[in-house]
C-alpha cells in the first residue's frame, strides 16, 4: 500500500469514529418516551410535552398512564380532547366553570393546561374584563377566589362574612327585612364607589337632577349607618354672597332656595316669592339666567344684557350706534314682542313722518338693514330697490342722497347747486331748462343730450352758418354750455390757414364775419 493510499485509509477511520461517537451522544441525549411505549411511537414532541402542568400532575405523580388518555395503538399520542376527563373526573365535568359562546366557551383545558410552554391561567387573567352578562373582577381582585367561589362545588360562590376582613364596618344601614348585608349596596368585584348609584334605587324620593358635587349622597350621609351628619350648606360651601342679601332677608337661609334632595330647583324658587313677575324673555324663562343668585356683588341686581347678546354691542349703551341703553327700548321682563317701528318714531319722529309720504320707504329696515335697532346701516343702499336709477346715473350722480332727501325722496338741491357755471351759458333760458338736454338718471327722460341740429335747424341759421365748412357746430361751439370760439387763433389754426396774416390787429374775426343777423 502506498503512503497516499495508507493516509487515505486511516482518513476514512478517524471519519467512522468521529460519527460513531456522535451518534451515541445522540442516543444519551434523546429522551426514550414512557415506559412500556415503543420508541417508534414516541413523536419528537414527547421531550416538551412531558414538562407541562397538566402532564407532570398526571403522568409524572403517576396517577394516570399514557394509556388513560391517549388510544396509543389507534391515534398514537393525538389530542385527545376533553371527553377523556370525564373517566376519572366525573364529578367535577358535571359541575365545570361554563363560559359564553363562541371565543369565551370553557372546557377542562381552558384552565388545566396539557401543552408546553405554558401556565395554568389565573382567574382574573380571564375576568379582569366583562364577560356577558358578568362585570370585570376589580375589587378583590388580589384575594383568593376560592375564597368566596368552589368551582366544582354546587352552589359555586360560598360569599364570605365580609365582617371577616373589613370588621371595621359595622353597617346599621342593612338592618331591616330582605336584606342582603353589605350586598345591598356593594357588588363583590366592583369598586366601592359603585354603590353610590345604588341609594337611588331606594331612596328614589330623594332622586332629582344634582348640581355638580351633589350627587353623591356621601355628601350629606354618612355611608355605613346612613343616618344624616351635622354637615351643613355652609359647612361645605362656605359663606356665599347672596343676590340683595343687605334688602331682602329670605335670601340669606340657603333652604329658602334650595331643597335639600333636589337643590337644583332652587332656579325655579324664584316664583314662589315674585309671582306677580311674569318672565317673557325669549327661551330663557328662569331668572337666575339675568339674576346671579351668588354673585361677587350682592347688589349688583342684573347681569348687562350684552354679556349674551354679544352681537348687539360692546355694552349696555353702545347699541344703535351707541349711546342707547337696551332699556331704552326694552323692558327687563318682557323683552320680546317689541315693534321696531314704533320704537324707530319714539326717537326718529320727523324721519318716521317724512318716509310717510314715500311710497316703499315706510318700513326702516327697508333702507337701514335688518338690524336697524342694534346696528343700522350706515350707507343707506338705494340700489338695492333703485337699481335702474343708479346704474343710468352719469358720472357724479351715483351717490343719490346727493339731490335726494333720503326719507320723503324728494330733490333738495337744483342743478344749480353744483353746476353753477353752466347755468349761465347761452342755453340757460331754454324752456324746460336743464331737464330739456340732460336727465340726472334713467330711465326716463332723455338719455344723453341731443344733436344741435335737434333745436337748431341748419336752413334757418343766419348769416355764415350757412357758409360751406361751417355744417360741424363743435367746430366753434366747443361746449354748449360756453360761447363759441371765434377768435382768430380759433377761425386760422385748422380751417382759415391762408388768413392768419390778415388784418393781424384783429383779435377776432367775428368782428367782421357775423354770423347773428
Amino acid at each position: 500500500m502506498t503512503p497516499l493510499a495508507r493516509r487515505i485509509a486511516w482518513g476514512l477511520a478517524a471519519s467512522v469514529v468521529i460519527l460513531v461517537a456522535c451518534a451515541v451522544a445522540l442516543v444519551k441525549l434523546w429522551p426514550h418516551g414512557p415506559p412500556g411505549i415503543p420508541p417508534d411511537r414516541v413523536p419528537a414532541s414527547w421531550a416538551q410535552y412531558r414538562t407541562s402542568a397538566g402532564h407532570e400532575s398526571h403522568v409524572g405523580g403517576d396517577k394516570a398512564k399514557c394509556n388513560d388518555c391517549h388510544a396509543i395503538e389507534r391515534d398514537g399520542f393525538k389530542n385527545p380532547g376533553t371527553i377523556v376527563c370525564k373517566n376519572c373526573h366525573a364529578k367535577e365535568s358535571g359541575i365545570g366553570h361554563h363560559g359564553g359562546q363562541g371565543a369565551m366557551a370553557t372546557d377542562c383545558l381552558t384552565c388545566h393546561v396539557f401543552a408546553p410552554g405554558r401556565t395554568a391561567p389565573t382567574c382574573v387573567g380571564c375576568h379582569a374584563r366583562a364577560a356577558g352578562a358578568f362585570p370585570a373582577v376589580v375589587q378583590h381582585a388580589t384575594v383568593e377566589c376560592a375564597t368566596c367561589h368552589r368551582l366544582h362545588e354546587s352552589p359555586s360562590i360560598v360569599a364570605a362574612d365580609c365582617t371577616s376582613c373589613h370588621e371595621e364596618r359595622a353597617t346599621k344601614h342593612a338592618a331591616h327585612p330582605d336584606s342582603k348585608g353589605c350586598l345591598d349596596c356593594h357588588h363583590a368585584h366592583q369598586p366601592a364607589s359603585v354603590a353610590l348609584v345604588a341609594c337611588a334605587a331606594c331612596h328614589a324620593q330623594g332622586e332629582a337632577p344634582h348640581p355638580e358635587a351633589h350627587d353623591s349622597c356621601l355628601g350629606c350621609h354618612a355611608p355605613h349607618d346612613f343616618a344624616a351628619n351635622n354637615t351643613t350648606c355652609v359647612g361645605c360651601h362656605g359663606a356665599k354672597t347672596t343676590l340683595a342679601e343687605g334688602t331682602v332677608p329670605a335670601h340669606g337661609a340657603c333652604i329658602n332656595c334650595h331643597l335639600p334632595h333636589a337643590p337644583g330647583s332652587a332656579a325655579a324658587a324664584c316664583v314662589r316669592c315674585h309671582q306677580d313677575v311674569q318672565v317673557r324673555h325669549g327661551a330663557q324663562a328662569a331668572c337666575v339666567t339675568c339674576h346671579a343668585p351668588h354673585g361677587p356683588d350682592s347688589t349688583v341686581l342684573a347681569a348687562a344684557c350684552t354679556s349674551c347678546h354679544t352681537k348687539v354691542a360692546i355694552s349696555d349703551t353702545a347699541a344703535h350706534k351707541g349711546g342707547v341703553a337696551c332699556e331704552g327700548c326694552h323692558k327687563p321682563h318682557a323683552f320680546g314682542g317689541v315693534s321696531e317701528t314704533t320704537l324707530c318714531k319714539e326717537c326718529h319722529a320727523r324721519e318716521t313722518t317724512l318716509v310717510a309720504s314715500n311710497r316703499g320707504h315706510g318700513e326702516c329696515t327697508s333702507c337701514h338693514g335688518p338690524a336697524v335697532a342694534h346696528a343700522p346701516t350706515a350707507a343707506v343702499p338705494c340700489g338695492g330697490c333703485h337699481s335702474a336709477e343708479q346704474k343710468s346715473a352719469p358720472a357724479g350722480h351715483q351717490r343719490c342722497v346727493g339731490c335726494h332727501e333720503p326719507h320723503a325722496g324728494q330733490v333738495t338741491p337744483t342743478c344749480a347747486t353744483c353746476h353753477a357755471p353752466e347755468t349761465g351759458g347761452a342755453h340757460a333760458t331754454v324752456a324746460g331748462g336743464c331737464a330739456t338736454c340732460h336727465r340726472p338718471h334713467g330711465p326716463g327722460g332723455v338719455a344723453a343730450p341731443p344733436a344741435c341740429k335737434t333745436c337748431h335747424a341748419p336752413a334757418t341759421l343766419p348769416a355764415l352758418h350757412g357758409a360751406p365748412g361751417h355744417a360741424d357746430c363743435a367746430s366753434c361751439h366747443v361746449s354748449p354750455h360756453e360761447p363759441p370760439r371765434a377768435d382768430r387763433a380759433s377761425c386760422t389754426s385748422n380751417c382759415h390757414v391762408d388768413k392768419r396774416d390778415h388784418q393781424p390787429q384783429a383779435t377776432a374775426c367775428a368782428g367782421c364775419h357775423v354770423f347773428r343777423r
